[in-house]
């Protein structure tokens, strides 16, 4: 018997594979628009936008003080954008509450999920992967603290 007959091939699809590591692995609603897998922020997942250009410190900042939590590029109609994925802590905050050129996205929100290190049809990439090792997301309140307030 040679090696290659030993060794089982695997027989799950890239479907599979995606709803495993984000849906069971941890637990996040995946939405499937033909064969593009995207995540749909409900069940107390939101997620905090801003352009990328301001990102920079923001990561620092929340990655100081433990709250950092998964954060994607995101191509947007108004430029590159960065969606930082949180647990909503109750309420969302009105828009008039928020720092200059956040948004806070929830309630059947679809995100474009990156399938490996990106996915080619809309150009997203993690900047923070999501960790296996540390499967809960920051509060929106901690995200938010993360932001400085520019009016």
């Amino acid at each position: 018997m040679s090696l290659d007959q030993q060794v089982p091939t695997s027989t799950a699809t890239p479907v599979d594979r995606v709803d495993a590591y984000y849906g069971r692995l941890f637990g996040w609603p995946v939405k499937w628009r033909g064969v593009h897998p995207f995540l749909a922020l409900e069940n107390g997942i939101c997620a905090v936008t801003l352009p990328k250009l301001s990102a920079g410190p923001v990561l620092t900042r929340l990655a100081a003080t433990g709250c950092q939590g998964p954060a994607m590029h995101l191509p947007t109609q108004h430029g590159p954008r960065v969606a930082l994925l949180a647990e909503t802590d109750g309420l969302i905050p009105p828009r008039s509450a928020l720092p200059r050129n956040v948004d806070v996205l929830a309630w059947g929100t679809l995100l474009p999920l990156p399938v490996g290190a990106h996915r080619v049809d809309v150009a997203t990439e993690w900047l923070s992967a999501p960790d296996p090792q540390q499967r809960w997301l920051p509060s929106l309140g901690a995200v938010l603290a993360g932001i400085p307030e520019r009016r």
